[in-house]
Parts: C-alpha cells; sequence; structure tokens
C-alpha cells in the first residue's frame, strides 16, 4: 500500500493573499508548478489554493489578471490529505472533488502536495482511474454534436474531427464514416 508520504512533493509554492493573479501565474510559470498555496503570513493553516485552471476561468470571465487579487478569487473548498493516507484513497478523493493536486497537511501544517502526476508515476494502474475520470470532464463539456479535437480512442492517433460513437470519441477512420 502506497502513502502519500512516499510520494508527495515536500516543497510547497506559497504566497500571501494579496498578490494578484498576474504574480501568481509568473509564480506557477517560474516554479514550474500549477497551483499556489494561499497563507496568511505568519500562520500556518493555509487559506486556499489559486490554481492555473482559476486564473484561466477570471480571464475568461473578463477579468484583468494584473488588477484581481487572489483574495478576490472564489476558491474551491480547501481540501487536503494526510500523509498516511492510502493513495488510493487520496485518487478517488480527487475524482470526486474533480482536483489534479491536494495538499497535505499534518498538525495543522503545510507539509507538501500531491498531484495525479505524482500518483501516476508510482502507481500506474491508477493511469486508467485518471483517465477515466478525464474522459468524464470532456464529455461534461463537449458537445453533443458535432466533432472536437484530441486522442482518437480507437486507434490512438490524434484527430480534428473526434465524435462520440456510443461513449467513445472516434476519429473518422474508426468511425468507418
Amino acid at each position: 500500500m502506497v502513502k502519500v508520504k512516499d510520494v508527495m512533493k515536500r516543497f510547497v509554492v506559497t504566497a500571501g493573499p494579496e498578490i494578484t493573479l498576474d504574480e501568481a501565474a509568473k509564480i506557477m510559470t517560474r516554479n514550474r508548478v500549477g497551483s499556489v498555496v494561499i497563507v496568511k503570513k505568519g500562520d500556518t493553516a493555509p487559506l486556499g489554493l489559486i490554481t492555473n485552471e482559476d486564473i484561466v476561468k477570471a480571464v475568461a470571465e473578463g477579468k484583468n489578471p494584473a488588477n484581481v487579487k487572489v483574495s478576490d478569487v472564489k476558491m474551491r473548498d480547501f481540501i487536503y490529505v494526510s500523509p498516511d493516507d492510502d493513495i488510493n484513497d487520496v485518487t478517488k478523493k480527487m475524482i470526486k472533488t474533480g482536483v489534479k493536486r491536494i495538499p497535505v497537511m499534518e498538525k495543522g501544517k503545510l507539509v507538501g502536495m500531491v498531484s495525479e502526476k505524482e500518483i501516476i508515476l508510482v502507481a500506474p494502474e491508477m493511469l486508467r482511474v485518471l483517465s477515466e475520470k478525464l474522459k468524464m470532464r470532456v464529455e461534461a463539456v463537449s458537445p453533443r454534436e458535432g466533432s472536437i479535437s484530441g486522442i482518437c480512442e480507437g486507434c490512438e492517433g490524434y484527430s480534428d474531427d473526434l465524435k462520440n460513437v456510443a461513449g467513445q470519441w472516434l476519429c473518422e477512420e474508426c468511425r468507418g464514416d
């Protein structure tokens, strides 16, 4: 049984609630991470987590990332796991909540971060579970009619003309059109 403490990254990027989305994006880029844990100076308990998806959503809503503070963005409920949690349980939690990364807390302190990437590296069998999660996300936002671009579930080749056939995204060749 693989535990969170066996796979988590111990370096966690943090910032204060006064930074702008623009600054958060720069911090993420500089550190090659997809999120920043927001902490109040002098506090050990995180206030929340700002992700690259949160920044993209704010921009899509017409907000200027240079003028919006992370504290002004509605963050998801702060969920976390313990270093002693089982990776299988964490994967289920990620699927249930729709998150890609989860902070690791121990005795009220932030001690690490675990993401889908770390889980897949140590538990490749979870790749199937996480790919099902991705498929559910795509189906939730994809048009029922028409086509999308992506990887064909039949031949695993890239196509700009995938259509949903009986729950699978297939290219023209695999559909037999």
